[in-house]
């Protein structure tokens, strides 16, 4: 049976657990529980749930203290530059994430290791064990120091350009999924994007807002003026 190696991981994230347990469990992918037929154990799955939060909070109180005079759209879009699943992964890759994740072999040779989901999530879960085992406090040093702290470029947000840009000619405009393919682990989605009732574009992804990104960066590559 796979081991995590604790020293190791915690080396990694600069960081000490008291409760080794729930180390292992933010580490603990889906797929590794379906193998193992282990009804004892948990995966990290509402770890990541509230990692997401603890996340959030810190982050949003982070971002109020260094940026006083900013209103509430800019402390928004800052905030998805430090939250969003790009920003983790990156940071997860980093830290070398995915060669810890325990995971059947089915999902690492399908690249569950270096998938961008499996490691976004796997990062919101750690921050959810360290907020249960730590407390607020220590948690909050941790995101700051691998997170807050550092330099995010920030990529262009195509749904918020086509947002504008509909609203400036007043058309509507809406996604649709049009189908979802694979595992609930590793699922596919596929958006189609309308502009007044009208495909104009679609784009598939591991999340729904990946797919929609892809959908209305794939409509400007086309073109607004062929609509």
């Amino acid at each position: 049976m796979p081991q995590l190696n604790y020293s190791a991981v915690e080396k990694k994230l600069g960081i000490r657990f008291k409760r080794r347990k729930i180390l292992k469990r933010a580490f603990t992918h889906s797929s590794y529980l379906q193998t193992q037929q282990k009804t004892d154990q948990k995966s990290n799955e509402t770890l990541e749930f509230l990692g997401d939060a603890v996340l959030e909070l810190i982050t949003r109180e982070y971002l109020l203290a260094k940026f006083p005079e900013a209103d509430e759209g800019e402390l928004s879009e800052l905030k998805k530059m430090y939250t969003s699943t790009e920003a983790l992964y990156n940071t997860g890759k980093k830290l070398g994430l995915g060669q810890f994740l325990l995971m059947d072999k089915g999902e690492e040779l399908t690249g569950g290791r270096n998938r961008s989901s499996s490691i976004a999530d796997c990062m919101e879960a750690v921050i959810g064990a360290l907020y249960l085992d730590r407390g607020l406090k220590y948690v909050e040093k941790f995101i700051c120091r691998i997170l807050l702290k550092k330099r995010i470029i920030k990529r262009k947000d195509h749904k918020s350009l086509l947002n504008q840009w509909a609203m400036q000619k007043q058309y509507e405009i809406y996604y649709k999924v049009s189908k979802e393919q694979g595992p609930p682990h590793r699922k596919i989605f596929y958006i189609h994007l309308y502009v007044n009732k009208k495909k104009v574009a679609q784009g598939s992804g591991e999340t729904k807002k990946k797919a929609e990104q892809k959908a209305a960066r794939n409509f400007f590559k086309r073109g607004q003026a062929t609509f």
